[in-house]
């Protein structure tokens, strides 16, 4: 990502504000910038202001159910500045099921909200943390060549029943479809396909795969994954999805 480059008044303006003692959100309303663009200054005159993150990994159904979500609609990276941050993308018509994540996952398990901003249409989750990344690639893999979603995938290790369940269910809330009448997974990578079959057949949930070839050059097929209905109840009984789409 690229910072926006502001001109000498403004980044002026920013700095009195931060020494006023204005907050973030403050300065990003009264100069009609972005808390991305602003956050660089307002880190810069003020110094860190950002605690490191604490990881409770003793629930292993939480840390199986973030990993899924950021295998599915995460992003991480290094900024120019060392600045290490991670991503969860949603819709904002997924409102609910943030509020929902944010207060009984994402805040037990690493003791802090997440930064929220809603470009367009769009409503994306952001930590700041170094630990957050080394947490990350302790579970998932990936080609750093290309887009994460091409090969991301879980390493080679046993994987307990709780945190299998929390993955299934990060992995439904964030690339699936959950409704009265279906339950089912989409993913371009072939280890995470192969993550999720493992899973299900682990939990004795029966299901169907099926590759969808796309016909347009330079896109990659897409498996998706089907609970068959006479295991529907099961599967919600035990996973207990939080995304509903109707």
């Amino acid at each position: 990502m690229i910072k926006k480059r502001l001109n000498k008044k403004e980044i002026a303006n920013i700095k009195k504000l931060v020494k006023s003692g204005s907050s973030l959100n403050k300065i990003s309303k009264l100069t009609n910038k972005s808390k991305t663009t602003v956050y660089y200054y307002f880190r810069k005159f003020k110094g860190r202001t950002i605690s490191p993150i604490k990881i409770n990994t003793k629930n292993k159904e939480f840390v199986g159910e973030f990993i899924g979500l950021f295998a599915g609609d995460g992003c991480m990276y290094k900024t120019k500045d060392y600045n290490y941050r991670t991503y969860l993308h949603f819709n904002k018509t997924e409102k609910k099921f943030v509020e929902d994540l944010i207060g009984k996952v994402l805040v037990k398990l690493f003791e802090k909200e997440p930064m929220i901003f809603k470009p367009g249409n769009r409503l994306n989750l952001c930590y700041c943390s170094k630990g957050i990344h080394q947490f990350i690639s302790e579970y998932l893999v990936w080609d750093q060549n290309y887009r994460k979603t091409y090969s991301v995938r879980l390493k080679e290790g046993k994987y307990g029943k709780q945190f299998i369940i929390g993955f299934i269910r990060g992995s439904l809330d964030s690339d699936g479809y959950f409704s009265k009448n279906k339950i089912s997974f989409a993913t371009v990578s072939p280890g995470l396909k192969k993550n999720i079959i493992e899973f299900l057949d682990i939990l004795s949930i029966t299901h169907t795969v099926r590759l969808y070839k796309e016909k347009r050059k330079n896109r990659k097929g897409i498996y998706h994954i089907t609970v068959w209905k006479k295991d529907h109840n099961k599967f919600i009984n035990l996973i207990k999805p939080r995304n509903k789409w109707d």
